[in-house]
């Protein structure tokens, strides 16, 4: 899964994947110029990141320091997070947009309303530079219209098969 080619001004990409691949994507990001993450799930692989940097340059200080972190813990720091984003013209990642979504004390009227908030500003963050959102598609099934609202704003979707979440089965009882 390549989403390096699709990445480009203008254009949102919404991709589902493991998060096995994080470190390699976000650091050749990283070595391509400067990046900013937006973290919403706690996912940000930081030590693998330069590990991976560390692997393709000699100069790891200096790449590190292109990469810019921002970390929200619920739904109403994510909104404030794109918010107050200012439109760069370098990449912007958002990882795990949606976790902070399925805390029970919101309900679904009010993640839609917040939703809508975001979804607005990623937008409007497009018009500058290019956007990918990193989801890892579970939800609750109350909340699971987020997820499909999210991926009807992409211009493409990535998905691994095995990111998809798994079809429910009857377990054989012996």
């Amino acid at each position: 899964m390549n989403i390096l080619p699709a990445l480009k001004t203008g254009k949102i990409i919404v991709t589902f994947g493991p998060h096995t691949i994080l470190p390699a994507l976000l650091a050749e990001l990283a070595l391509r110029g400067p990046l900013t993450v937006l973290d919403g799930g706690n996912r940000f692989p930081a030590y693998r990141i330069v590990q991976e940097i560390r692997r393709r340059s000699v100069d790891v200080t200096r790449i590190s320091e292109q990469l810019f972190l921002r970390r929200a813990f619920t739904a109403y720091q994510i909104v404030h997070m794109l918010e107050s984003a200012s439109a760069e013209r370098h990449p912007l990642i958002l990882l795990d947009l949606l976790s902070t979504f399925q805390d029970d004390q919101i309900q679904p009227h009010e993640a839609d309303r917040l939703l809508s908030t975001c979804i607005s500003h990623i937008q409007r963050l497009s018009v500058s530079a290019p956007i990918a959102l990193y989801l890892t598609p579970y939800t609750t099934e109350e909340k699971s219209f987020l997820l499909e609202r999210l991926c009807q704003q992409a211009d493409e979707l990535f998905a691994q098969p095995d990111a998809l979440p798994p079809a429910a089965a009857q377990l054989s009882l012996f």
